[in-house]
């Protein structure tokens, strides 16, 4: 007779996808599922009177997307874009059709949920450019000896919209 083990499943733990990214030397991630595709080539048509944080527009294959840049909108400082210099593109349920432009691209990330420490959204003693940052920023987890900090991808076009409120 043949003994199976039957290992108890774990119903309480979640694994979690992230694309990976850097700006600056800082390590962020995004939901994959939010992620549509990863581009490389970057010909980005600029936009007069558009607020600073975008960039202009991407055509894709006969598609338009609104490109953010990232490093601006968390505060950092300007960068040429160079050969490892990316366009994250999201899905059509994140929002209009948009991406954000990283320093460069990391891997996929696999992450048990219960390693993530949440970030309270109602932190009433921040500036509003803090408050700004804090609203995109999920949480953060360590992986390999670094902080991945999560960013909530339905969140960039409505910071941009409400910056000055």
């Amino acid at each position: 007779m043949r003994r199976i083990d039957l290992k108890e499943p774990n119903h309480h733990s979640k694994q979690r996808q992230f694309c990976t990214f850097q700006i600056s030397r800082h390590f962020y991630g995004v939901d994959i599922l939010d992620v549509k595709e990863i581009i490389d080539e970057i010909a980005i048509t600029k936009i007069h009177h558009a607020p600073e944080e975008v960039l202009g527009f991407i055509n894709i294959r006969g598609h338009v997307y609104l490109v953010i840049d990232l490093r601006t909108l968390l505060s950092f400082d300007k960068k040429e874009i160079d050969e490892s210099s990316r366009v994250l593109l999201f899905t059509s349920d994140v929002g209009e059709a948009f991406g954000i432009l990283v320093d460069n691209i990391g891997h996929m990330v696999e992450v048990d949920e219960k390693k993530i420490e949440f970030r309270n959204q109602d932190d009433n003693q921040l500036d509003n450019s803090d408050k700004r940052i804090n609203s995109l920023e999920i949480g953060a987890c360590k992986l390999d000896g670094r902080l991945l900090v999560i960013l909530e991808a339905r969140k960039f076009l409505d910071v941009i919209k409400n910056k000055d409120e």
